[in-house]
Parts: C-alpha cells; structure tokens; sequence
C-alpha cells in the first residue's frame, strides 16, 4: 500500500501570500545597499595629495635652497597623502548597529521601525558626505607651500574625517 504524504499545514493566521516581514527586509536591504553605496564613495573620493619642495637645482647641477641660495645639501620636499579615516567607518557601523537594535528593542510596528532605518540611511548619507566635503576642503586650505623645512611647520590635519600621510624625503636628481 502506498504511504500518504501528510497534508500540508494551513498557513499560519496574519499571513497572506506573501512573506510577513517582507517590507522590513526591504527596508533593511536598502539601509545595508546604501551602507556600502555611501563607504565606496566616501573612501573613493576621501582621496588626494600634494607635494612641495622648497629648492631645487642650478645650471651647474647642485642643490639650491629655498631661498635660492647654492648648499651642499639635497633640501627636502614634503608629500602629503589623504586618504579615508577608519573613525568614519567606525562611525557608519555604529550608526547600523544601534538602529538594527533599537529596531528591535523599541519598534512597536513596520511603520516604526521603517522609519528608523530610513533615517540611518540619511545619517550614514549625511557623516560620509560632511566627512568627504569637509576632509577635501580642510585638504586643500592646507599651507603646503609654506613649509620650511628648517624652521619646521605645524599642519592641523582633518582628522577625524580623512588620515593623511605625511612623507619628508630629499629632492633627488
């Protein structure tokens, strides 16, 4: 005799044909979906250098300062380098974290929670745009050609928006 398969279940009470949270998964894909989008952009465009270096050569071929005066030293040249600050990243992920957990903790219903992860999506929008305008801006105001290598010189770096590097080494032929 053949075996039966058991009936299948009716469907559980408030479900319809479509999946029951769906609308909240949507919403938490698009925070995820705009999390990555916003990260790629901000460390894509969190991106920029500049250089100087006081001096350089005569006709003869040796070192001439910055105040065009001959030495027997190679003068120094300066190289900055911007790049994305991990504290933005950190910043991003947090923002993440205590939504997805104050979605569940306080959420009270779709609408809610909904309109907590559309406003995480703004605020990540928001820090990675404020940290890329404000790190470029700061970047570029940056006194670069009044370095003196002698007298030294202090730059105010836009940490916590981008890290710079800051490379010193001699001007070669």
């Amino acid at each position: 005799m053949p075996q039966l398969s058991p009936p299948l279940p009716a469907a559980a009470p408030g479900l319809t044909g479509s999946f029951a949270g769906r609308e909240l998964v949507v919403q938490i894909r698009r925070l995820l979906v705009v999390t990555l989008v916003t990260c790629l952009v901000y460390a894509g465009f969190t991106r920029a250098s500049r250089s100087f270096c006081p001096g350089g050569f005569d006709a003869d071929g040796g070192f001439i300062d910055g105040n065009g005066q001959p030495t027997d030293l190679a003068p120094e040249c300066l190289s900055l380098q911007m790049g994305p600050s991990p504290v933005v990243f950190i910043a991003v992920a947090a923002i993440v974290l205590l939504t997805l957990g104050r979605v569940i903790r306080v959420a009270d219903g779709l609408e809610s929670a909904t309109r907590m992860l559309r406003r995480a999506a703004l605020a990540i929008m928001i820090v990675a745009g404020l940290s890329l305008v404000i790190a470029q801006v700061w970047f570029a105001l940056l006194p670069v050609a009044e370095w003196d290598p002698e007298a030294g010189y202090f730059f105010l770096f836009p940490f916590p928006f981008a890290g710079v590097e800051v490379t010193i080494t001699p001007l070669t032929p």
